[in-house]
């Protein structure tokens, strides 16, 4: 089986899960703990979470609802409006043929670890999800679960009603509970199946669709070929860094130890994060700062607690820092902002 690069997605991708599981009870903290991911990054729009991070979050959520098939409630939030520019493109395609050969050639643009293939054989036209990245069984199958039922969401959305499905075709066992997915679905579904598919009638394909604007299609294909050169341009070099930087709070380590780790040299580290208009001593303070507002607004641990496990020696040297990133002492950022993102 062909294995793929597994891509860096946005953080705004997991934003939709932590809605479900926030639905469900759970407390945003303690969905990301041990993730590396932190709630001030899921404000910012340029933010990504690496492959492993993303990992252990739905982790996290399989083992916080203890639901094997969690990946089916995960996946309903992602509409095509989730998607950007990729989501509106297939909203305003003249047909669904148009809109599902789009996903095809544009998926990277998607939330998702597999590759797509649209065909049609046997009288049956079908959408299918292959090439799953090297991942435990356990998270491969809650991925696989979210993105189809994520596909009949979209698919739903794109027609303009509830998308006939006449067959689904799962490349897992079902957990036990095969009866769950076929109400799940309201169909036929097969299990132990490669690739997963979603199988419906041929002639839905060439029907014209109720938001089609083949120029505003134009348009957000093109921009979407300009994100796919961007995506394909980009390096993550720093984000590696950073993620070095985060492993332990509290025992941060130097240079030396990062260069090492991702085997280049330190003349070599310092090249390439310049390049990405960065530099070691900059993430260290980014690293630092975006923990103490978190463990300012999200604990009651005292400040010289947050000083020790940001690695500062004194107190007074936390509190200058802080006031030089935020323009306020720790203690007035705490009476602001304290309890913003809740407790966990």
């Amino acid at each position: 089986m062909p294995v793929h690069t597994p891509p860096q997605h946005p953080v705004k991708s997991i934003e939709p899960v932590l809605e479900v599981l926030e639905s469900m009870g759970l407390n945003r903290r303690t969905c990301l703990k041990g993730t590396g991911i932190m709630l001030s990054q899921l404000e910012n729009p340029q933010a990504r979470v690496t492959f492993q991070q993303e990992l252990a979050f739905y982790r996290n959520a399989l083992e916080l609802t203890g639901d094997p098939l969690i990946g089916l409630k995960l996946g309903e939030p992602f509409i095509p409006q989730r998607y950007g520019l990729f989501g509106y493109a297939l909203l305003s395609a003249s047909t669904f043929r148009k809109a599902l050969n789009f996903a095809v050639k544009f998926g990277q643009l998607t939330f998702s670890f597999f590759t797509f293939e649209f065909g049609e054989s046997g009288g049956e036209a079908w959408f299918a999800m292959k090439d799953p990245p090297p991942i435990e069984t356990r998270l491969h199958d809650v991925y696989l679960d979210r993105d189809m039922s994520a596909a009949t969401v979209a698919f739903s959305a794109i027609i303009g009603e509830k998308v006939p499905i006449t067959r689904v075709e799962l490349a897992h066992d079902g957990h036990g509970r095969q009866q769950d997915y076929r109400d799940y679905f309201d169909c036929d579904v097969r299990f132990i199946s490669y690739p997963s598919r979603l199988l419906f009638e041929p002639q839905l394909l060439d029907a014209r669709l109720p938001q089609s604007d083949p120029d505003t299609s134009q348009h957000f294909r093109q921009q979407c070929r300009m994100l796919i050169a961007q995506l394909k341009s980009q390096s993550h070099f720093t984000d590696d860094v950073r993620m070095l930087l985060l492993a332990r709070p509290g025992e941060f380590p130097d240079i030396q130890f990062v260069a090492e780790k991702i085997h280049v040299s330190v003349r070599t580290l310092r090249r390439r994060l310049s390049e990405e208009n960065s530099s070691f001593r900059q993430l260290l303070e980014e690293v630092r700062f975006q923990l103490s507002k978190e463990y300012l607004m999200g604990s009651n641990l005292p400040l010289a607690e947050i000083a020790e496990l940001l690695g500062y020696s004194e107190p007074g040297n936390f509190s200058h820092a802080f006031r030089r990133w935020s323009g306020q002492s720790p203690r007035q950022f705490r009476t602001t902002n304290f309890g913003v993102h809740g407790q966990g």
